[in-house]
């Protein structure tokens, strides 16, 4: 990644409206005081999905208590380099914001090992022993590949936490309900780090290759914080019904949605697969790329058209070609007409 990192004044100063906005209005946070104190989760066990078992189902709970858990090492990493980048906006949403947020996410998944008949002084060591770990950030320190990160990890946070819930409702609502309240808080941070990587993008459409870098380079905090559980967790997501389908064309929204442009989006696919080397043979990215950037980049828009229209998404570049402010049932009547 060599792309060096500047935006214009007017960039940060909407990225500085963007976060004013969020502190005045954050949205409902999770509100604990609202959980039971203790719900009898034992019944989930005769209606885990089939081919789970019970050590599998504690597995993916203490996946999600441990990684939620570790608030202060994330907003540690993400401070660090927004002071260092002198993103005061991003060091403010994530001090003001994020982190106060965050801190009430892991207490569902608790509640329901404690319900489970876990020992509290034992899952509070253990715990602890995630907060004294050791967060590995394998991207970028730049803004905008900060906020690529949190984009990607909210939504597949936001994901989990989802097939989580969905398995907890038919046994367990209160459960569910929890669970539910905190997807719905990860739903809107990977909506505000998309934006903020968008205004950042559109600023400067190089950091492009910055967002590549970070999504070929992405890790979820789990490999380094809890290796022995985000290891299965790829089995556990097949087991809870995952679609990998539905996964890839929502990222591939978030993609575009960054970009905003066929050609960026075609670019941004390609550069992740160079950065990513996930191509073999004679024939690499890199060279593709070459082909693709003569003249004026259209081969990027091309590919950005093409691998919309496969995945369903060919609105989201298209325009509406029908006449604007005509009511619908007067255009059928001026075509009826015109075919007499």
């Amino acid at each position: 990644m060599t792309t060096t990192y500047a935006v214009p004044p007017s960039a940060i100063k909407e990225l500085e409206g963007l976060v004013t906005r969020i502190q005045a209005n954050p949205g409902r946070m999770v509100d604990t005081a609202s959980f039971p104190e203790r719900v009898n989760t034992r019944a989930i066990l005769n209606d885990l999905p089939e081919g789970m078992s019970e050590e599998d189902f504690v597995g993916v709970i203490e996946l999600a208590m441990f990684t939620e858990c570790a608030t202060d090492i994330y907003a540690s990493a993400i401070t660090a380099r927004a002071r260092d980048a002198g993103a005061g906006w991003l060091a403010t949403f994530n001090e003001d914001v994020w982190k106060p947020d965050e801190y009430m996410h892991a207490e569902p998944f608790k509640l329901i090992l404690l319900g489970m008949g876990f020992n509290e002084s034992d899952l509070d060591r253990r715990i602890s022993e995630v907060q004294q770990g050791t967060f590995v950030h394998n991207g970028g320190d730049t803004p905008v590949n900060v906020t690529t990160f949190g984009m990607v990890q909210e939504y597949l946070t936001d994901h989990f936490h989802g097939l989580i819930a969905d398995t907890l409702k038919p046994m367990l609502p209160e459960a569910a309900h929890m669970t539910y309240e905190v997807k719905r808080r990860e739903t809107l941070h990977m909506v505000w780090y998309r934006n903020m990587t968008a205004i950042q993008v559109a600023a400067q459409p190089e950091l492009v290759e910055n967002v590549a870098f970070e999504i070929a380079r992405f890790q979820l905090p789990g490999n380094s914080l809890v290796p022995e559980l985000q290891s299965q967790a790829e089995r556990w997501l097949q087991m809870m019904g995952a679609d990998i389908g539905r996964i890839t064309r929502e990222l591939g929204r978030l993609m575009y949605q960054v970009t905003e442009s066929p050609r960026l989006f075609g670019q941004l696919i390609m550069e992740t697969i160079d950065k990513k080397d996930l191509v073999t043979g004679r024939i690499k990215p890199h060279h593709v790329k070459w082909v693709m950037e003569r003249p004026g980049g259209w081969g990027y828009a091309l590919l950005g058209e093409a691998i919309l229209e496969r995945t369903g998404m060919a609105f989201m570049f298209k325009k509406d070609e029908k006449p604007r402010g005509v009511p619908t049932c007067t255009r059928r009547f001026a075509t009826a007409c015109a075919r007499g």
